[in-house]
Formats: C-alpha cells, sequence, structure tokens
C-alpha cells in the first residue's frame, strides 16, 4: 500500500494509537538551567519535540542515534496528533516499512518512516537504515536543513580556519549554511566527522525553527553558555574531537587516569597565554582497556606545518606544528618548561610499546 494512501486513511483512525500525546514539558536533571542547551531543549520540550529518560534524564552529551534524530525531525514539524494517527494507519493498512531493519513495532518506526517520506533521512544502498548508528556533523546538518527546506545552494560558500570544510566536499553547503545563519556557535571548530551530541542536534534544531518561524535571517544569539568542553582534533592522525582532562604533574597515577578518557593536559589552558603540554598513550598497555591506548601510537606521522584544533569553553583555537623531537624519558622536564610565551608541547612514549624515550610534537597558536 502506497504511503500517501495510508495517509488519508488518517482521518478514518481514532483508537488503538500507536504514540502517546505528549503531556506537559519535562525538566531534566542533568539539565539545569546554566547548561549550554538548556534554552533550546526547554523549548523543545514544551513542544513535545525532545524527549528524556526514565530516570528523568536527558544526557545531552551523549551522541544521538539516527532513530532519534529522525523521532526529533518529525515531533519538531508534525504534530503529535498527525504523527499517532499515521503510526496506526500504517499498521492498520498493511503499509510496509521500505527499510529491512526497520518495523513499526520499535519506537522509531512511523518516525523513521515519515522522515523518509518527507525528505529528511534517506537509507542506504543495502535497503536498510541502521536506526542504531550515530551520526556525525556533517549528517546531521544535512538531516536539519533538508527537513525545513533551507536553500543551502544559494549562497556562495567561504573556506573558514574553523571549520574544516573545502568547496568541493559534499556537506559543504550545510556548514556554509549553518555558520552564515548563526546555527551552529562560530567561535568553534568544527570537523564533519565528529559525531553529533544530542544537545547539539536539539540546539542546531531549535535555532532553525526560531528562524523560520519567525523570518529572522539569523538566530540573534551567537554565542551559548559557559561550558568545560575541551576536545582536540589531529586530522593528520585521524583524531576528530577527542576529550582532554587536566591533569596534576605531580600526581602520575592520576594523569594515567585521565588518558582513559582521551588526552591529559599540564600547566597553561589553551588561551592563557602560557605553556600547555598535552599527552596521550602511545603503547597498549595489559592494564589499559581503554579505546585510547593507542592514541598517539602514529604521532611520527605529523609534518611540520600540520594543525591541531581544540575546542575550550566553547572557543577554537589553532595551532601550527613547529618542530618535533625524540627525548630520553629522564629529560622531559625540558618540556615542562614554561617560556612565558604560548606555546603547544604535545608527547607520548616512544618507541611504541616503549616508555624509554618520549617522542615530543611542538606547535605555535596561530
Amino acid at each position: 500500500m502506497s504511503f500517501i494512501r495510508a495517509l488519508k486513511n488518517l482521518g478514518m483512525l481514532g483508537l488503538g494509537l500507536l504514540i502517546p500525546l505528549s503531556v506537559a514539558a519535562k525538566t531534566f536533571s542533568d539539565v539545569p538551567t546554566y547548561h549550554k542547551y538548556w534554552l533550546a531543549i526547554s523549548q523543545l520540550s514544551d513542544l513535545g519535540v525532545v524527549d528524556g529518560y526514565p530516570d528523568g534524564s536527558f544526557h545531552p552529551e551523549q551522541t544521538i542515534s539516527r532513530a532519534e534524530a529522525a523521532k526529533l525531525l518529525v515531533s519538531s514539524i508534525k504534530s503529535d496528533e498527525f504523527i499517532r494517527k499515521a503510526a496506526s494507519s500504517f499498521v492498520k493498512s498493511g503499509f510496509s516499512s521500505p527499510f529491512s531493519d526497520v518495523s513499526f513495532n520499535e519506537w522509531f518506526g512511523p518516525y523513521v518512516v515519515m522522515a523518509k517520506q518527507y525528505g529528511m533521512a534517506d537509507g542506504y544502498p543495502d535497503g536498510s537504515f541502521k536506526p542504531g548508528n550515530t551520526i556525525n556533523f556533517a549528517e546531521g546538518l544535512k538531516m536539519i536543513l533538508q527537513s525545513y527546506g533551507a536553500d543551502v545552494q544559494s549562497e556562495r560558500f567561504v573556506e573558514r580556519s574553523l571549520l574544516y570544510v573545502k568547496g568541493h566536499e559534499w556537506f559543504a553547503p550545510y556548514f556554509n549554511y549553518a555558520y552564515n545563519h548563526n546555527l551552529i556557535n562560530t567561535d568553534k571548530f568544527y570537523h564533519p566527522a565528529q559525531l553529533m551530541t544530542r544537545g547539539e542536534f536539539a540546539e542546531i534544531l531549535y535555532r532553525l525553527k526560531t528562524i523560520k518561524e519567525k523570518g529572522l535571517r539569523q538566530f540573534p544569539v551567537n554565542q551559548t553558555s559557559f561550558s568545560n568542553e575541551y576536545t582536540i582534533t589531529i586530522p593528520r592522525l585521524g583524531i576528530v574531537n577527542v576529550d582532554v582532562s587536566f591533569a596534576n604533574p605531580y600526581d602520575s597515577a592520576g594523569a594515567l587516569g585521565t588518558l582513559k578518557g582521551g588526552m591529559g593536559h599540564y600547566l597553561s589552558p589553551p588561551g592563557g597565554g602560557g605553556k600547555m603540554v598535552l599527552f596521550g598513550h602511545s603503547s597498549g598497555y595489559s592494564w589499559d582497556n581503554s579505546s585510547y591506548k593507542h592514541l598517539l601510537r602514529q604521532i611520527d606521522r605529523l609534518e611540520i606545518g600540520d594543525f591541531i584544533y581544540i575546542n575550550y569553553q566553547e572557543r577554537g583555537y589553532i595551532y601550527q606544528v613547529r618542530n618535533k623531537d625524540i627525548l630520553p624519558a629522564g629529560q622531559l622536564n625540558t618540556v615542562m618548561t614554561d617560556y612565558g610565551y604560548e606555546e603547544m608541547a604535545m608527547y607520548t612514549c616512544w618507541p611504541p610499546d616503549s616508555i624509554s624515550q618520549r617522542y615530543v610534537v611542538y606547535a605555535a597558536r596561530l
């Protein structure tokens, strides 16, 4: 049965609907009023667009799945009444899912089907949708902008240092539009492959929905609330948006602990005007079962002139590699010396699977 015919049956249905109407807006335990996405999440909650988890949380820093993205997009454009009737119509009329891995028995089934039919999301060549897969920024921007019919091709593309995007790439128009209309924080760095979080998706969706409904050229506020976000991207090494945590140089055990979540940081913060020292694993220690135990295993591939990008407290910083060195492990104190100007030193044990030396990369802020 066709999708159009299924929708024509909506008026004939009233009972046994699969998706309940939304109730009053929720507050979420992990989205306080000072959270950078509080306004977007609270406003979308008022409209019944976003939902949380049974424990009252929202998990704004958690990556968003394709199924969750489809739900948010459909709910932001179609009314609850329309969605719940469509869901029931699909089942009652025998309309089959266009995707091999999407069933109407799943909570996301009707949303995914409607997202497909209304041009909000596409599937894969093998006939699947992969509802549990995460989405990156390039995919997320495309889904949101095409859902609202944004004319992304009408604006001249401009390369920007904080966007890792070239004009010939398929996602360039989406990043360009998002930047021009303040849908993203124009003070931060973005890489198309960085995974999008639930909070980020909600924020961009809220901003676009606002400018479309109010007829604005841009979202009126280009600043977000304070956050402790600290991430690093090193394109040459395939490192994208990895978390960085501050560590105490006099607490070696604690410093090693930070590496289970990404990279560690000593001394001055980014933009602080002094020496900043970053460090990460290159060796697969038996005691470390984290995803980052080989993070800097190929640090020697970095070349003079390569760029390192950092997001810290909602601002983007760019550093350029200026020098490289290999030092005995006992001479690491020279790396920690602050000479009174802003410089990055990044090191790891060397060679891989050894602790006898340290490979050090030096970079200057641009």
